[in-house]
């Protein structure tokens, strides 16, 4: 089971169809206020409840999909040839459970993107993650190979 899970939005009205959405599947979840470090409106989604994995990845869909979707449209400086940002990332869940957001710059998130899935991109910083909490020696042709990601 998970817990201390966030979703940040930066406009009220998306971050209110995310809670929409999680009350939709029996999670309570309430917005939190925010400033980010560059003085923009952050609108913080807490979960209020345990989940299981299940819960949480139709979680991360519809946050993907708002965030990369109704979100990227909102963003001042978007045009009919995509969307401009000046602050992206990908949560990772740590050893601990505990979540955190790595902080990507958009125009490389923009590369990242167009060769791997969001799924890949977490699956590798969980692969990262991982092996900076879990220190291994030796060379790396000998370890055993990790299929996860």
């Amino acid at each position: 089971m998970l817990d201390d899970i966030g979703f940040t939005f930066f406009s009220r009205p998306v971050a209110d169809k995310f809670v929409a959405f999680c009350e939709q599947i029996k999670v309570r979840a309430r917005i939190q206020f925010e400033e980010t470090f560059s003085g923009e409106s952050a609108y913080q989604v807490e979960l209020l409840n345990t989940i299981d994995e299940a819960l949480l990845e139709q979680l991360e869909e519809c946050y993907s999909e708002l965030l990369f979707g109704e979100e990227a449209a909102n963003i001042e400086g978007n045009d009919e040839q995509g969307a401009l940002a000046d602050a992206c990332g990908v949560q990772v869940q740590l050893q601990s459970g505990q979540f955190t957001t790595v902080a990507i710059e958009p125009e490389i998130m923009n590369k990242i993107l167009s060769v791997l899935s969001i799924d890949e991109l977490q699956s590798f910083l969980a692969q990262v993650a991982e092996d900076i909490e879990n220190p291994k020696s030796g060379p790396i042709c000998s370890r055993k190979p990790d299929n996860t990601i």
